[in-house]
């Protein structure tokens, strides 16, 4: 495949080793061309210096630039016909992820937000064994994630935006939507400072609870703690048959209860960022399914836009059968 990746900062970075690990050939394109130009160095990529040079050729675009820059390079590349790969969120609000989703669907281009938590194995198999009835009926989750504050980036973390509950929150939310399903109803709350950038030493923390379609409950918690302590992920998830517990900082991470559930996997292997490329790459050439789409991302902005006006406001959000605002 040939891709060209935009935006040469951490996520670029990461996106590129993966992209590299699958036999890809990539070119850089930042905004700051030296950035672009050192990164690729290391990498042996090529460079191009404009959105129409990065789309010219390109069988993917994948999208790891500020938030605020994804709706035009997104739908740029969705013009041009060429597959997009975006780093979560896809969008600054719902009605931009609208505008993205609706203008590939009537392209007939993919879109696949990088939602990266659900390549780890121990989230992959839950979603499977909840699907299945595994752990059986009355479920209840909860998802945790904490890393530390971000002080670097300026663009759609205000608090306005509503900073951690849009932008940390996004991976709890994904993962319940996806194991559990649609979301008929959001209350959140939050503590601590919400935007960035935010001096040393600044905690926040975001807590929603969703109401599920199928009946079952999920607690998502994020937060940017004060210091850069590694980051930190957990669920528990629970029914009347069983339950699963995941710690990402346990040295043996998953606790499980229930005979059923026994067979779960307890080590990365592949690490998820590549895998999640190389079924993004499958994806494109015909090869096989991606497992999050433009349709998923559309629904966490949804459901981590309505997190952002429960904890504004103090009252619950209700929403749609279509993820849509009742």
């Amino acid at each position: 495949m040939d891709v060209t990746l935009i935006g040469a900062g951490l996520m670029g970075r990461i996106h590129l080793d993966a992209w590299i690990r699958t036999g890809a050939r990539v070119r850089v394109h930042d905004s700051d061309g030296d950035r672009a130009a050192a990164l690729a160095q290391q990498f042996g990529a090529g460079v191009v210096d404009t959105i129409a040079a990065a789309l010219d050729g390109a069988d993917a675009v994948d999208i790891c630039s500020p938030t605020a820059s994804h709706r035009d390079i997104a739908l740029a590349a969705i013009a041009a016909g060429v597959a997009v790969v975006c780093e979560k969120p896809l969008a600054t609000s719902a009605a931009e992820a609208e505008e993205i989703v609706a203008a590939a669907d009537a392209a007939g281009v993919p879109v696949y937000p990088a939602y990266g938590t659900r390549f780890i194995p121990a989230y992959a198999r839950l979603r499977e064994l909840v699907a299945a009835g595994e752990l059986g009926a009355g479920a209840v989750g909860r998802f945790t994630s904490v890393g530390y504050h971000p002080r670097a980036w300026t663009d759609t973390l205000s608090a306005r935006s509503g900073g951690v509950l849009t932008d940390a929150m996004a991976h709890g939310v994904d993962l319940a939507y996806w194991v559990f399903g649609d979301v008929t109803r959001v209350h959140a709350s939050y503590r601590g400072e919400l935007a960035t950038p935010a001096p040393a030493g600044t905690v926040a923390i975001g807590t929603a609870v969703l109401t599920h379609a199928g009946g079952a409950v999920s607690q998502v918690v994020c937060g940017w703690a004060a210091e850069q302590t590694r980051h930190r992920t957990t669920f528990h998830v629970s029914g009347n048959g069983g339950s699963m517990q995941y710690d990402s900082t346990w040295p043996q991470p998953l606790r499980v209860t229930g005979g059923a559930v026994a067979d779960v996997p307890r080590a990365f292997g592949e690490s998820p960022f590549v895998a999640q490329i190389r079924e993004f790459a499958g994806a494109v050439t015909g090869a096989r399914e991606a497992r999050v789409t433009g349709k998923d991302a559309l629904a966490v902005a949804r459901i981590t836009e309505a997190a952002a006006e429960s904890a504004w406001t103090g009252r619950a959000v209700e929403l749609g059968a279509d993820g849509g605002r009742r």
